[in-house]
């Protein structure tokens, strides 16, 4: 017998606590870490891996996923898997597929549609729900378990799910408050969850109109969600001593801002918090500044707060026919939502113009997390349309200006005329590096966001572990691997209340990367995407894979060499501090 299942050899460790890297050779034996160091020349080992030159570190644990339906027939979670994560999060911003009853299972589906751009069809087909017909938050956890993974998975309970089950549907959810026998069930089954391993609560709150609405354009019941529910939510979950709470909150409430809010939540439950989004802004820098500022305060006051930074170069492709991050903008709204025939009558009415006009003058359209503002668009494709070539590659201020006409004109009309084909590009994620590094810089902020599973049409912010080390530190050097790793792998797990993961120590799980620290990249470049038709029911996504990331290793088991899967399932779920 072999002294070790795989044995790394030759590497530089980074551990994933911003203690300084080091020369050690890695042992792993029974998907564990063995031993980290002291490795005699003469060890055995079924796999040897040559890793001089390259980093040997922790897995990266992605916790803003939306793989809720994916992760049912895509084992590894692509293209977070393709980027070295080795753990990540279901449930997030209160969506996901469980606690639903069976004729709510298409309406749950719907949910997804417009708010995640996951296709119906896609989910219809992969998702095999009539076959496996988990209802509870258990069932599903479950059928979690049963199904092949080569990730590692953890779920929060989604709160819309959760209140469309108790109040009878979800348009129910939407147009009325719960009674009090029926928030008691909704704590009921939260903490039944929470007994077969689920690990806090999720929810959205945008308000309305919604940036992330239902597929009709009406907001999500926990749009409308008043702050007294949740921090009721919140002191069940203290009472419990564990969990963690996610939210993405931007909408009026009680509370003067949204951080004094996260105050009274974070007090109430005693729990930590991870606020998405946290987006760092060059030309408005007052607004993360100061939240970077309260993120301190709160800790030295012992609040367990944290903020999921967007922080990874992320440009936006869009069509008409399915973008839905504009749906906030009030006049945009209308237009942007309903029946083609519909929609086409709106963008031609001189009524309605003007107010889409006015949106965009007011700066309300796009912006960071998006697309970036309308007025920084360009046509990215004529999708076949002859007499739009001469638009491509050509921005739509540039378009407006010489032809006379307003930005919303340029913009509705390339779309009405292609049929809403047309790509419009756009970039959401437009600040320098030396912004993104100050943020990085903050112990509190999760480097991210990945949406993995979700937006596919637009946009590959999946591949944020991947540009943050080829980035800000390889090629801007503005931050060190030893910080990058924190935030990729240790932070969250601490987050998760995950103490043996996202940490390279003997007799942790062995979910390990090894990458060349300078080869690692995006391909193709970050600033290009691929289009990939290899999702159920014929969809497309499109994506990027990691160049120089040579080993992904699962509980000890390789599931990626290089770009090539090894078909390796050997991924678990994670149950809450058990």
């Amino acid at each position: 017998m072999s002294d070790y299942d795989i044995l790394i050899r030759g590497g530089t460790v980074i551990d994933g606590t911003t203690l300084p890297r080091f020369r050690a050779d890695v042992g792993i034996k029974n998907g564990k870490v063995a031993k980290i160091g002291g490795i005699r020349k003469t060890a055995s080992a079924d796999r040897v891996i040559d890793a001089g030159g390259n980093i040997v570190a922790p897995g990266y644990i992605d916790i803003h996923t939306h793989y809720d339906a994916q992760i049912l027939w895509d084992p590894y979670c692509t293209i977070s898997g393709w980027h070295g994560v080795t753990s990540v999060l279901l449930g997030n911003c209160g969506f996901g597929f469980a606690p639903i009853p069976p004729h709510m299972r298409e309406r749950a589906q719907m949910m997804m549609t417009r708010n995640e751009a996951i296709s119906f069809e896609t989910m219809k087909e992969g998702m095999e729900w009539d076959k496996y017909g988990w209802e509870t938050l258990p069932q599903w956890i479950e059928h979690l378990k049963r199904i092949p993974k080569g990730v590692n998975c953890q779920t929060l309970v989604p709160l819309n799910p959760l209140y469309a089950y108790v109040m009878g549907s979800v348009e129910e959810a939407k147009s009325r408050r719960p009674t009090e026998a029926e928030k008691q069930q909704m704590f009921a089954l939260m903490n039944e969850a929470m007994d077969h391993g689920a690990c806090g609560f999720s929810y959205q709150r945008c308000g309305v109109p919604s940036v992330q609405p239902d597929w009709d354009g009406s907001p999500m019941p926990t749009d409308v969600i008043p702050d007294y529910e949740l921090i009721e939510f919140g002191r069940e979950l203290g009472k419990r001593g564990e969990g963690f709470i996610e939210m993405f909150d931007g909408a009026p409430s009680d509370h003067d801002t949204v951080e004094d809010f996260m105050t009274s939540l974070a007090e109430a439950s005693g729990r930590p918090i991870v606020r998405n989004i946290l987006l760092a802004n060059d030309k408005d820098p007052a607004r993360h500044e100061a939240f970077i500022d309260w993120l301190n305060e709160s800790h030295e006051k012992g609040l367990q707060v944290y903020g999921m930074g967007f922080t990874v170069r992320s440009p936006t492709l869009l069509t008409f026919e399915d973008w839905s991050l504009w749906d906030n903008a009030p006049h945009w709204h209308g237009v942007m939502n309903g029946p083609y025939e519909q929609r086409v009558a709106m963008m031609k009415d001189e009524s309605i113009r003007r107010g889409l006009r006015e949106d965009i003058d007011k700066r309300l359209v796009g912006g960071l997390g998006t697309s970036g503002v309308a007025q920084e668009l360009r046509v990215h494709g004529s999708a076949g349309y002859a007499q739009l070539d001469k638009y491509v590659d050509r921005g739509v201020a540039e378009i407006a200006a010489t032809e006379g006409r307003h930005i919303a004109d340029v913009i509705l009309d390339i779309a009405i005329e292609s049929e809403f084909k047309a790509e419009f590009v756009g970039n959401a994620y437009d600040t320098s590096a030396a912004t993104t590094a100050k943020v990085l810089a903050n112990p509190y902020v999760v480097p991210g966001i990945s949406d993995g599973g979700a937006h596919c049409h637009f946009v590959v912010q999946g591949a944020y572990p991947t540009d943050l080390l080829e980035w800000m530190v390889r090629e801007e050097g503005l931050i060190t691997a030893e910080q990058a790793h924190y935030g990729l792998s240790r932070l969250p797990a601490h987050v998760l209340g995950l103490p043996d993961r996202g940490i390279l120590r003997e007799g942790a799980p062995a979910d390990v990367v090894v990458y060349d620290p300078q080869t690692i990249r995006r391909t193709p470049s970050w600033d290009k995407m691929e289009k990939l038709y290899d999702q159920p029911a014929g969809g497309w996504r499109r994506s990027q894979r990691a160049e120089g990331l040579n080993f992904t290793i699962v509980n000890g088991q390789i599931t990626f060499e290089g770009l090539e899967c090894t078909g390796a399932t050997p991924g678990e779920v994670l149950l809450h501090n058990r």
